[in-house]
């Protein structure tokens, strides 16, 4: 295979894995919490001998924008939003998992629970459980949930030294990837409100045209590299 096919296959693979990114990226436009996905390449350059070097592009990963989604008001005094960083810590069956959904609900036993059905920690780490005939929920800045029975408990807040190495789990969670939890040192809890996706779609759409033209131009330049090679095949090969 010529080195005109290894570098346009290597682009094409590249285009396809941002387009995936962002395709994904418009399907969670409105997924309360979601921060919105980019790819990372590196070069890889191979040297033969005699020759110049080739210049190819190697996925090198993935990483999130952190930036703050939009508050919307809800008015269900369980719905939680965190301004800044940090993260709202829940229990699974797998153990404690993250997010900044924080569109909560009450189940059947009063616990604080996400809308798949895990419960919200407090600092204890344990399960938020609210008294049977308690009506006046309020959650203050610092995550202090309190009925007119009194403290409820205070909502476990975390925050990680490197965000980005949290590894991406279903149900819009995540996992630690082995990073110790952090204290947040500035807490500040908003009640009654989602935060939303920090996806821009008319972005996202842009970028997903532009992509796709990319794409396209580097099918015609292997086209006509592949006509060229065609074309001196059947030259040399012809018996006059």
């Amino acid at each position: 295979m010529e080195n005109i096919a290894y570098v346009g296959m290597s682009q094409q693979v590249a285009l396809q894995q941002q387009m995936q990114v962002a395709a994904n990226n418009i399907a969670n436009m409105s997924t309360p919490g979601y921060k919105a996905e980019g790819v990372l390449f590196q070069q890889y350059i191979t040297a033969p001998k005699n020759a110049d070097p080739i210049k190819q592009v190697q996925n090198f990963g993935t990483f999130r924008d952190l930036e703050m989604g939009n508050l919307t008001q809800t008015h269900n005094p369980l719905d939680m939003a965190i301004e800044g960083d940090g993260y709202f810590a829940v229990t699974t069956p797998q153990g404690v998992r993250y997010t900044r959904d924080g569109g909560f609900a009450l189940n059947t036993a009063r616990q604080i629970v996400t809308k798949s059905g895990h419960p919200l920690l407090n600092e204890n780490g344990d399960a938020i459980t609210v008294p049977p005939d308690a009506t006046q929920i309020t959650i203050s800045a610092d995550g202090t949930i309190v009925s007119e029975y009194g403290d409820i408990g205070r909502v476990k807040l975390v925050n990680f030294a490197d965000p980005q190495k949290l590894k991406k789990l279903g149900d819009n969670l995540y996992d630690a990837g082995g990073q110790p939890e952090q204290p947040l040192a500035r807490r500040d809890v908003v009640q009654g409100v989602l935060e939303g996706s920090n996806v821009n779609p008319v972005v996202e759409m842009n970028k997903m045209i532009g992509l796709l033209r990319m794409f396209q131009a580097a099918q015609n330049m292997l086209q006509n590299d592949h006509d060229r090679i065609t074309k001196a095949i059947d030259t040399l090969t012809t018996v006059t």
